[in-house]
């Protein structure tokens, strides 16, 4: 990508409505399956309040973007998959691309919102 130096740590911050995000995917039900994997689905879809999971994994997705300056989520969205290890923390994969990135990723719920931050530790090929 034009401008950035090898060994550059990006970060990137994103917060999503819960409520808001809910309404989207009642109005339009094929945004779930625009937006989410098969298995980002059945996780978020696992909890009595599916719309607060689908919105933490929605707000890291385009955390990611930001840190990795990719570009439109509709480009990108089935192409980074959010996953938990068996005690909740969440990983991340981008597919694309030769680069092969360390991205980190934290992701919160407070009240009406959840928040994710992203963390891109570098690569040796920055071409995504």
């Amino acid at each position: 990508m034009p401008g950035l130096q090898a060994g550059l740590t990006l970060l990137g911050v994103d917060v999503v409505d819960v409520a808001r995000l809910s309404s989207s995917l009642e109005r339009f039900p094929v945004l779930e399956e625009r937006l989410f994997s098969e298995k980002e689905r059945s996780y978020c879809r696992s909890f009595p309040e599916p719309a607060k999971h689908f919105a933490g994994t929605l707000a890291a997705k385009e955390a990611v973007i930001k840190a990795l300056g990719l570009g439109p989520l509709v480009a990108w969205a089935r192409r980074i998959e959010v996953s938990r290890a068996e005690h909740g923390a969440p990983s991340v994969e981008v597919q694309g691309g030769a680069a092969v990135h360390r991205v980190e990723i934290s992701i919160s719920h407070d009240g009406p919102v959840a928040v994710a931050v992203a963390l891109d530790l570098g690569a040796a090929d920055r071409s995504l």
